[in-house]
């Protein structure tokens, strides 16, 4: 029996997933990435130098949800080919003690919050966290204002939306709030390159093909159904064609001589991107720090209304207290690496004020990490400016972010046999186990109808 092609455009986290399960499951499966690279935005790039050594800094997330460790082996009853660790996160305010996540109760204390207050608020936190009990509300910021109101608190209730996602949380929907199915922080020893690549290894181990640096121009569409791609100027013929780029380029690019009715268009239209992420890479001395090993992410938040911070940074200002990150990762005996991330200013085009503004929050970053600045033996910054050329891709976290204007769509779109999944259709919130999630729930689909 003739095997049942499929073409995917894209080696994101989404489009891998898809090609994994459907080459498991027999079809023939074809993917067309048009960088050099694999796994989208979810990549490790060696970074250093001869003196210190090279490591993987990663240039999209920084860590995953230990529940796509539980989808290769649930969905895909694939084992994994990497080693995890877990990551520890501490958020830092000026002028207030450091919390962990989760927040233990003396922490909650610490905080200003009275014994009631404490109470009150882990009671809430239980009932959203079971039942989703707020998530009805209009947006993040709404939710994390009915929870408390002490002001630290809700910056860090509000940090999920602003700092991981580069969203406004007034603007990221109630329903975004908890984080589904995403699991426990870890992270893949050795890079986050590692989840593409044990994708890439299934994909490779059942027969399907991966083609990089080999751009799709356009999708192949006949009365209202998708029959291949143009690749280099020739056609690739497929049953069925899923694309893992951002639903606005299938639509507006890939699809571009095909009618769409106007109310589908004026929503894809309507999708805006996150922020766009800057990053400074660096390789620290472990004798000069004095952090805990392991893999730990500081975060550091504006002492006042962070939702407010974060509208600064969408109209194109430098706020005076910006959230951000430093991450750190074990490394070995002598050096970690660590990386800061922040966001770029909506709009900005200068690379140097940007990297004055990373220079600014390196120094900021001794408040919480003594002697942080001293430790540092190398550094290489990559702003916003720098990712297209350099990495490959926009810093985007979100490349279409939900709003409380509209939800992500479907992964069937309105031509047969052509799919998108991805960032476009991510289950809500975004992330690499949704991604992941994406990708495999596509691909069942497919095959359920491949059986009819």
């Amino acid at each position: 029996m003739k095997k049942q092609r499929v073409v995917i455009i894209g080696a994101g986290l989404s489009g891998l997933a898809a090609a994994a399960f459907l080459s498991k499951a027999g079809f023939q499966t074809k993917i067309f990435e048009r960088t050099a690279y694999i796994g989208g935005r979810c990549r490790s790039v060696l970074y250093g130098n001869s003196e210190f050594g090279k490591y993987p800094f990663d240039v999209g997330p920084i860590f995953s949800g230990l529940n796509v460790v539980k989808l290769i082996k649930e969905r895909l009853k694939e084992e994994i080919a990497f080693k995890i660790a877990p990551v520890k996160i501490h958020i830092f305010c000026k002028g207030k003690c450091p919390i962990t996540i989760p927040p233990t109760f003396s922490e909650l204390r610490k905080t200003g919050l009275s014994i009631f207050e404490t109470i009150s608020l882990s009671y809430r936190l239980w009932r959203q966290k079971q039942f989703d009990a707020y998530s009805y509300m209009s947006s993040h910021h709404d939710i994390a204002c009915f929870l408390t109101k002490n002001q630290f608190m809700r910056n860090i209730f509000n940090m999920r939306a602003a700092l991981f996602h580069g969203c406004l949380p007034d603007d990221m929907p109630g329903y975004t709030f908890n984080p589904k199915g995403y699991g426990r922080p870890f992270y893949p020893l050795g890079g986050m390159q590692n989840i593409p690549d044990t994708l890439l290894n299934i994909i490779k181990k059942y027969d399907g093909q991966i083609y990089t640096t080999a751009p799709v121009g356009k999708i192949l569409i006949k009365n209202n159904k998708a029959f291949g791609v143009s690749v280099h100027g020739e056609s690739v013929r497929a049953d069925f064609i899923i694309s893992s780029v951002s639903i606005v380029q299938t639509v507006l690019k890939l699809c571009k001589d095909t009618k769409f009715n106007s109310i589908f268009l004026n929503q894809i239209k309507s999708y805006k991107q996150g922020l766009q992420a800057s990053m400074v890479f660096m390789i620290v001395d472990k004798a000069k720090i004095n952090v805990e090993d392991g893999n730990v992410l500081y975060v550091y938040l504006p002492p006042y209304d962070l939702n407010k911070t974060m509208h600064q940074l969408f109209k194109g200002i430098y706020p005076d207290e910006p959230p951000f990150g430093v991450f750190l990762t074990r490394g070995n005996k002598a050096f970690r690496p660590a990386t800061l991330l922040f966001y770029t200013p909506k709009g900005e085009t200068n690379k140097q004020r940007l990297i004055q503004e990373a220079e600014r929050l390196v120094e900021k970053a001794a408040l919480f990490i003594p002697k942080f600045t001293s430790s540092i033996l190398w550094k290489k910054t990559v702003t916003s400016l720098d990712y297209p050329h350099e990495i490959g891709f926009k810093s985007c976290v979100l490349p279409v972010a939900e709003s409380k204007g509209y939800k992500k769509m479907p992964f069937k779109l309105p031509v047969k046999n052509l799919f998108n999944v991805g960032s476009s259709v991510l289950p809500a919130g975004g992330g690499t186990v949704q991604a992941v999630k994406s990708g495999l729930e596509c691909a069942e689909f497919i095959c359920s109808l491949s059986r009819e």
